[in-house]
Order: structure tokens, then C-alpha cells, then sequence
């Protein structure tokens, strides 16, 4: 007999990757990062991580998904993708515990910032291995913010965010049970075309 696969750990990544990215003028989850669409570039990372992975869609919710066929990842849409991140973030988690039995806690992740690797993810996964009841947030220079996870406990705040609320208050709210881990690639994001140039000089 073979060797048997190892269970993708009971955490789940949710990249979120529904917004209509107005500041960037046309949808960056479809402009290209090292070859690929930014969306599967974002997503592939995730999935190398070894958690199991969501991702939510929204804007242009076919274009997006054709570019994530074949990756090993739950797709949900998010039909109220309008009303911010806050939306999408509280639908994901729904959609996480729907999909995953028995989950101890997930990740929050951005489907906009091509520098945060399976390094990073499994930098978060493994400090929550040693602070299993802390937020472990990723610190990109004094400040936190995503990626970052969050334990079961915390699950009923993040369905209860709206419109463009984000992580960052549930974060602010339990400052004293943050756990930082040093990320300096968390600092790079796509939000506008200049963004993408810079990311995309040669290295």
C-alpha cells in the first residue's frame, strides 16, 4: 500500500477576492503576477500552505473562478459583493464552517497582495501551533493587519461584520490577544496600476 495522504489541517484560508477594484481602474484579480492572473497567483499560495482553502468571488464572478480552475479550493460567491469586505469576509467564514466539519480556526487573506507566499501562511499556521487561543496577525512594520488568523471563538464577530468593515476592528477590539508576526511582504498590495509596476520590475 501507498503512503497515506496527510488530512489538510482542521484551518481553513479564506481569500477574498470579490471586490470590483475600482481604485485600480479594471479588476486586478485578473491582471497577471509572475505569468498568472493575480487570483490564482494568491490562491495557489494559500493552497501550498497546506490549510484547506475558500475563496470568495464576486465582481465578474466567472472571469475570476475560469482563472482558479483545477486548484483544490472552495469557491463561494458572494451575490452582496457591493456592500464591501465586511460582506464578504462574514460570508466566508459562514461558508468555511458550512464546508469544513470541526474547524479550529481560519485565515484571513487578501487576493491583492502577491508577495505573501506559503512561507507566510505557514508562518501563521505554525505560531497558532504554539498560541492555539490567539489572533496571530501579521505585523508589516507597526502595523497589523492581514493576513491573519483567527481561533473558532472568534467566528460569531467576523459573521457579524457588514460593509466595509473589516478584520482590523475585531482586531482593535481584542488588541490584548494579538499575537504579531513579523511580515514584511503583508506591506505590499496591489490597489493601484503603479502598485502592479513597481511589483512587477525585474527582482
Amino acid at each position: 500500500m501507498g503512503a497515506l495522504m496527510p488530512r489538510p489541517e482542521p484551518i481553513c484560508l479564506v481569500l477574498l477576492a470579490a471586490g470590483s477594484a475600482t481604485r485600480f481602474g479594471t479588476l486586478k484579480q485578473l491582471v497577471a503576477i509572475d505569468g498568472v492572473a493575480m487570483a490564482r497567483h494568491c490562491a495557489s499560495a494559500a493552497v501550498q500552505s497546506g490549510a484547506r482553502v475558500l475563496v470568495v468571488t464576486g465582481a465578474r464572478r466567472n472571469a475570476v473562478e475560469e482563472q482558479l480552475v483545477g486548484l483544490p479550493v472552495t469557491l463561494t460567491f458572494n451575490p452582496g459583493w457591493r456592500e464591501g469586505m465586511g460582506s464578504s469576509l462574514a460570508l466566508g467564514v459562514r461558508a468555511a464552517q458550512d464546508a469544513h466539519s470541526e474547524l479550529r480556526a481560519v485565515i484571513i487573506a487578501l487576493a491583492d497582495m502577491p508577495s505573501i507566499s506559503h512561507r507566510q501562511f505557514r508562518a501563521l499556521l505554525d505560531t497558532h501551533a504554539r498560541f492555539p487561543e490567539r489572533i496571530i496577525a501579521a505585523d508589516s512594520g507597526g502595523t497589523l493587519g492581514p493576513p491573519c488568523l483567527f481561533p473558532a471563538r472568534y467566528f460569531a464577530e467576523l459573521e457579524a461584520l457588514t460593509g466595509e468593515r473589516g478584520a482590523r476592528s475585531v482586531l482593535e477590539k481584542h488588541a490584548k490577544n494579538v499575537h504579531a508576526v513579523a511580515m514584511p511582504e503583508a506591506a505590499i498590495d496591489i490597489d493601484v496600476p503603479a502598485d502592479h509596476a513597481r511589483y512587477s520590475r525585474p527582482r
